[in-house]
């Protein structure tokens, strides 16, 4: 958890008369409860994440064949590079 979002889920809490421990504690019984809304909140994360793993591979593979294809690069004057 970075630490703004921290801060601010601390002032959230805070304005509500809350702990942090009694938010991530009934968040918790909840998921075990497993109520509606928090197992739709869990697939949500779920997906987001998905998401964000696609976006990183897809740029990761990207820099990779730009890399490939730089030190490949049939149009490159082989006498210009010595």
């Amino acid at each position: 958890m970075t630490k703004d979002v921290h801060s601010e889920f601390k002032i959230q809490c805070m304005r509500r008369d809350l702990s942090m421990q009694e938010v991530i504690e009934a968040f918790a019984s909840r998921v075990a409860a497993e109520s509606n809304d928090m197992i739709r909140l869990l697939e949500q994360i779920k997906k987001d994440k998905q998401i964000k793993d696609i976006k990183r591979y897809t740029k990761s593979d990207a820099d990779s064949l730009y890399a490939i294809l730089e030190s490949n690069n049939p149009f490159e004057d082989k006498n210009e590079t010595e």
